[in-house]
């Protein structure tokens, strides 16, 4: 009523120069918003001088970004909130295709301390399965969710500024107009580009991103709800061919030749009143989201820069502070009750108990919140939700199963080398299969091949798919390498030592921040030369059985390559005599460290580690210190003793960032070290404090961590270093 009220007002307004001066009426104008990924942040610019002029606005149409930024403000968003809210929003995680993994309960998240692939791999009937998107959009759904504020669906032209959303149907390659029912699917097929992000299903139709029909949707609006059009255009621009220098060039030329034509066409229909913007975006990526500013900032210049021309379509202050009065986004409702819409059966029944809503009601940003923890287990590809009822009172979710199916399979690499000639390289795989039963049982298997071997197999058993009690039984290989320098740092032996044990423990699961197990372990640990003299390095062979226990919390970003959070890891075992060798009958390991990190605004990060291992026992569980950011200027684990410790404080600042198909960014930093090693090897004596430092330029990878580095240490000397993905 009262915008009914505000459109009566604005008309009389409009009308009364018309009968005393019997003057044409002001011409509709009309706004069309391009695609462009981050370039489409120019849009706000542009519609921030368009209010500055006073400009009003009859309706908008827009494709990819400039949909979902046109579709906001449309909604009644108003534009200085919206840059806010683009200014704060973490564009990484966004567009990572993963919940944050603070979030992520600990089983599902534990593995991710090896250096796998992002990707995972479905196996069904014996085949590999692959998701229609490289990147899970639900955090995209969700954040497009709380940018409309739960809207009910409904009429477009009843939004406060009338708006369209073009998509393309993915079997035809057609336009899809979306003139009506929910905005935040709209938005989301419209910019659901090819590969990236898997297609949006609309009325049994597969949608994606609008560009690759009308990436500049003139036609929607033009002699139809606007006489005049305002079209701003932030495509890329064909490269020259000196600029097509990679695979990636190659893949984005050949996407905007069939834009660019689309493009042209639509252009053709501009008349000489109608005016187009094309913010001076240069070589902006399309992938530059933490990059708004500055790009928000190009699209307000461009339309100074054409200031003359857009001021003939301003209104009289009064009419225009009239029209943008009636702007306002409806408040969003609570939501008093969920359904899931998914068939019957113990998936629809645990789903609704998770998001069940307290009696009281709960509020959208809430419900949201609610929304992603759930997707957060790892369940399935998409939650998907509209709001239904007058006030958007009921939630409708629509759950999407993983696509992958229950078995996940994901690999990696790890390579690591030293300017002293010492390389290493190993694959990695394991294998995870959820639901094995009707109580929630995970199977986990894990595999690494290289110079070092491993393979372990648990079984993970909760007593109900809901509680955070279980029991956990597996077993463990592993053989690993190591060579024995002298105080000179030279090779003087290389050994091999195979631990195989089995386990079985009880525990407790701390949700999403860790868990603590209790249990008993029984093994054999074997060791042998491999190069050297056997009379002065004997092989020896052992059993080792007893209680251990473990505490692991883990509250990091990203174990790859941290930016925020904390880690904390406190492990020990002690010997049973029964189950032990007689030299091992009383011994006690232990193995501890923790991790603190926090990035600046300035985008450096700090972070500080500490890690400490060892046993009671002289040469048994030798500890280990050497290497790339564990004493730089050492060989890997050239420090050998019965207790080993090591301090580090790392700082590294992002300088540039990655293509998210590569990545996600590319830093400089140094490292401070300080070590230490009790009853040495070689000499059975305790080692002073060691204090060693390092230069790098590393990345964060698609492939993990990549470095290239160079440290020193007293005692050691200067080495070079090349490592991806490995453990540091």
């Amino acid at each position: 009523m009262k915008r009914l009220l505000f459109v009566a007002i604005l008309l009389g307004l409009l009308a009364g120069p018309v009968l005393a001066d019997d003057a044409a009426p002001a011409p509709r104008i009309g706004v069309v918003l391009g695609g462009g990924g981050a370039r489409g942040f120019a849009h706000l610019g542009v519609l921030q001088e368009l209010d500055r002029l006073g400009i009003p606005i009859s309706c908008i149409a827009g494709t990819s970004a400039g949909a979902l930024i046109g579709g906001i403000y449309a909604s009644g968003q108003p534009l200085d909130k919206l840059e806010a809210t683009f200014a704060h929003t973490d564009w990484d995680q966004l567009t990572s295709g993963k919940p944050r993994r603070e979030d992520v309960p600990f089983s599902r998240k534990r593995e991710d301390v090896r250096n796998y692939l992002d990707l995972s791999v479905g196996i069904e009937d014996g085949k590999l399965k692959l998701p229609r998107g490289a990147l899970n959009s639900q955090a995209v759904d969700l954040y497009i969710r709380y940018l409309t504020q739960g809207i009910p669906a409904g009429d477009f032209d009843r939004l406060p500024i009338p708006f369209r959303a073009v998509a393309t149907d993915l079997a035809n390659g057609d336009a899809v107009v979306f003139d009506k029912g929910d905005l935040a699917t709209a938005l989301r097929a419209s910019m659901a580009v090819p590969g990236v992000f898997d297609a949006v299903e609309v009325d049994g139709r597969l949608l994606v991103d609008g560009l690759l029909a009308r990436n500049l949707p003139v036609s929607d609006i033009k002699g139809r709800c606007a006489d005049v059009v305002i079209a701003v255009d932030v495509g890329e621009p064909l490269k020259k061919t000196e600029d097509i220098r990679s695979w990636l060039d190659v893949l984005t030329q050949s996407l905007n030749f069939g834009v660019s034509r689309n493009v042209a066409e639509q252009k053709k229909l501009l008349g000489p009143d109608d005016i187009l913007i094309t913010p001076a975006l240069g070589d902006t990526p399309v992938t530059a989201f933490a990059d708004s500013p500055r790009i928000v900032a190009a699209g307000r210049a461009a339309a100074r820069a054409q200031a003359a021309q857009l001021a003939r379509y301003a209104a009289d202050p009064a009419v225009y502070q009239l029209w943008k009065a009636s702007l306002s986004q409806a408040t969003p409702g609570r939501i008093e009750s969920v359904k899931v819409d998914a068939p019957a059966g113990r998936s629809r029944r645990l789903l609704e108990d998770k998001l069940a809503v307290p009696a009281a009601g709960q509020t959208q940003s809430a419900f949201l919140a609610n929304l992603q923890d759930v997707f957060a287990e790892g369940d399935y590809d998409r939650l998907a939700y509209r709001v239904e009822g007058e006030n958007g009172e009921r939630a409708v979710v629509t759950p999407q199963p993983r696509a992958t199916g229950p078995d996940l399979l994901r690999f990696g690499v790890s390579m690591e080398g030293a300017s002293n000639g010492d390389a290493t390289f190993a694959v990695l795989a394991s294998h995870r299969r959820t639901w094995v039963n009707e109580a929630g049982a995970t199977w986990f298997n894990e595999a690494r091949i290289g110079e070092s071997l491993y393979f372990g197999s648990e079984l993970y058993q909760p007593l109900d798919p809901t509680s955070p009690f279980f029991f956990a039984g597996g077993f463990r290989v592993s053989k690993d390498a190591f060579s024995l320098y002298t105080p000179e740092h030279d090779r003087r032996a290389d050994l091999s030592l195979r631990d195989s044990r089995v386990s079985l423990s009880s525990g407790v699961a701390l949700g999403r921040y860790g868990e603590w197990r209790l249990g008993l372990f029984r093994g054999q640990v074997d060791t042998g030369l491999r190069v050297g003299d056997p009379g002065e390095f004997p092989s020896a062979s052992y059993r080792l059985g007893g209680v251990e226990t473990r505490l692991t919390i883990d509250q990091v970003d990203n174990p790859r390559w941290p930016r925020n959070g904390y880690a904390v890891r406190v492990e020990a075992q002690r010997a049973l005599p029964d189950w032990s060798s007689k030299d091992y009958e009383q011994l006690v390991s232990y193995d501890t460290g923790f991790d603190y990190v926090h990035t600046t605004g300035a985008d450096l990060t700090w972070r500080l580690t500490g890690k400490a291992r060892g046993s009671t026992q002289e040469g048994a569980n030798i500890a280990s210190l050497g290497g790339f950011l564990n004493l730089s200027g050492y060989q890997n684990d050239e420090l050998l003793g019965q207790r080993v410790a090591l301090a580090r404080l790392m700082g590294y600042w992002r300088v540039a960032s990655l293509p998210f198909a590569l990545g996600t960014g590319v830093y400089v930093g140094a490292s401070a070290e300080l070590g230490r090693v009790w009853n040495g090897l070689w000499d059975g004596k305790d080692s002073e404090w060691l204090p060693a430092a390092s230069a790098f330029v590393g990345a964060d990878t698609l492939f993990g961590p990549l470095f290239l580095g160079v440290g020193n240490g007293r005692g050691g000397r200067w080495t070079a270093y090349f490592y991806l993905g490995a453990d540091y």
